[in-house]
């Protein structure tokens, strides 16, 4: 994702402290994944990036993003809800298909997101049909309760006709598993689903859009995105 000028490294330290841009809280908003820039602020005050240099309060304030500003246009919000969270992990999965027209490198179209309602913790399954979505969700379902130790208590999605397959409504039935989903049209009745993506996509357009590649590299993009926020 960046060039690295060996003859201006510091093979010492092993950081960009000769290197351009070592205290460009620019450069270093585009290292964390297109993070707003007081969020960079508040990982240089609590230290929880090793090496990030100090940034002056005046530097964040004229610092802008066109990358960013491209990337990150949304509509106006929705009216406040009231947000109910779990207690505890996998109490209710919130699960979204996204769609695009250009195929990845890998030939896939889709992406299934499942998102953990405690924790917020995100889990990607790339596809090139949406008839893999039944699929996916075994496998995600097997390997979260292997890992947890308790098994997954409800699901919730828009209502997508891949997630109303026979096949899948036995499935959840048979273990016991709650199904809810958004009205259609009504993207806001799935808002923890929703927002993610957005987020996800978001960056990912930062990404693409911040080194000119071409949008065939978004799955690429999407899993780095996934990396960096879990």
């Amino acid at each position: 994702m960046f060039t690295l000028d060996v003859n201006m490294l510091d093979v010492n330290s092993m950081l960009f402290t000769h290197g351009k841009g070592a205290g460009d809280i620019g450069i270093w908003h585009k290292r964390v994944g297109h993070v707003n820039l007081q969020r960079v602020k508040l990982m240089e005050k609590q230290n929880f990036v090793g090496g990030l240099p100090k940034f002056g309060i005046e530097e964040v304030m004229s610092k802008v993003c066109e990358t960013c500003q491209l990337g990150k246009q949304v509509r106006h919000p929705f009216p406040a809800q009231t947000i109910h969270v779990s207690s505890k992990p996998l109490e209710m999965i919130h699960s979204y298909v996204w769609t695009t027209k250009t195929k990845s490198i890998e030939g896939c179209k889709y992406y299934m997101s499942f998102i953990d309602d405690h924790t917020r913790k995100v889990w990607v399954y790339f596809m090139k049909h949406k008839d893999e979505v039944f699929q996916h969700f075994l496998n995600f379902n097997v390997m979260v309760e292997k890992e947890n130790g308790v098994s997954i208590k409800c699901l919730r999605s828009n209502g997508g006709g891949e997630y109303f397959s026979n096949e899948f409504s036995e499935y959840l039935k048979e273990h016991g598993i709650q199904r809810k989903y958004s009205c259609n049209y009504s993207p806001q009745q799935n808002g923890v689903a929703e927002r993610k993506n957005r987020h996800i996509v978001e960056i990912t357009r930062a990404m693409l859009n911040e080194k000119n590649l071409p949008n065939y590299f978004w799955a690429k993009a999407v899993a780095t995105t996934i990396y960096i926020m879990n």
